[in-house]
């Protein structure tokens, strides 16, 4: 009888643990899906380091900002994405405004609701300031020593006549980072100075790529020297050990990394847990 109870206790225990862990077994076994405009670099190691933390399979749908955009939309009635991560405020606004995101309150404290005057989170609560990153100059060191070209320091050094056919950027048309590097440098500086500057600039400039990443892919082949791009794309090809640098200008754009829920999403727990982490 006593052995018949000790089994009665101890099956109570078991399924007593295993109802405490079964919610977190349930999210661990979700996989998450990220519609992102940002590289692979930077997606999969974040990505990589988020499951061995948790333990929850991570897939990330590589879109431009507004392929990215028309996917959620073409896909809203039947939709199997979990996230939207990208930088263009523009572009979650829009989101936001066709109803394809759902609202979510960060747990986590102690994150300033301002950088200065620019707001780091949807005050209507639809998405997130993920990260912060500047906009800089990323170069080849073996270009511009081959070249004899000094390294630029500032967005005035760009409209030199020594960098003239040396310098690409991403389209703001098709680059939602680099829209919104031009919009703030024009708000920092006026209108006309603005677009002087810009104007300027855009006379060095060798090419003007389609994607935000054709710009370090670029400077990492010596295609052009200099490339106008945010800190991650350089400091990450840095890494990857080409002969490459970077460097923030005297003046320099903070660019906010935004992460938003999809309304409907498949795994809107493990959505939480990637914004929480």
């Amino acid at each position: 009888m006593k052995n018949r109870y000790a089994s009665i206790a101890i099956a109570g225990v078991a399924l007593g643990i295993a109802a405490v862990f079964a919610p977190m077994q349930t999210i661990a076994a979700e996989k998450l899906v990220i519609v992102t405009s940002y590289p692979p670099d930077t997606t999969v190691t974040v990505g990589k380091a988020f499951t061995k933390a948790t333990g929850i399979k991570v897939e990330m749908l590589k879109k431009k900002t507004t392929a990215g955009i028309k996917y959620l939309q073409s896909t809203a009635k039947n939709n199997t994405s979990d996230m939207f991560w990208a930088s263009a405020p523009d572009a979650f606004e829009v989101l936001k405004g066709d109803g394809l995101l759902q609202k979510y309150k960060v747990k986590v404290k102690g994150i300033p609701e301002k950088v200065g005057a620019f707001p780091i989170n949807d005050p209507d609560g639809y998405y997130k300031g993920f990260a912060a990153s500047g906009y800089g100059f990323m170069w080849n060191t073996r270009y511009l020593s081959a070249k004899k070209l000094p390294v630029p320091n500032s967005w005035a050094d760009l409209t030199k006549a020594v960098y003239n056919n040396h310098v690409g950027m991403s389209a703001p048309s098709r680059s939602g980072t680099t829209h919104l590097t031009v919009e703030t440098l024009l708000q920092g500086m006026g209108w006309e100075k603005g677009w002087k500057l810009m104007k300027d600039i855009a006379g060095n400039f060798k090419t003007v790529t389609e994607r935000s990443f054709g710009v370090p892919d670029g400077v990492n082949s010596g295609q052009f020297g200099i490339g106008i791009v945010i800190d991650f794309f350089g400091l990450s090809s840095k890494a990857s050990g080409f002969p490459v640098d970077f460097l923030y200008p005297k003046v320099t754009t903070l660019v906010p990394a935004n992460i938003a829920i999809v309304k409907n999403a498949p795994n809107p727990k493990a959505a939480a847990a990637f914004i929480e982490y």
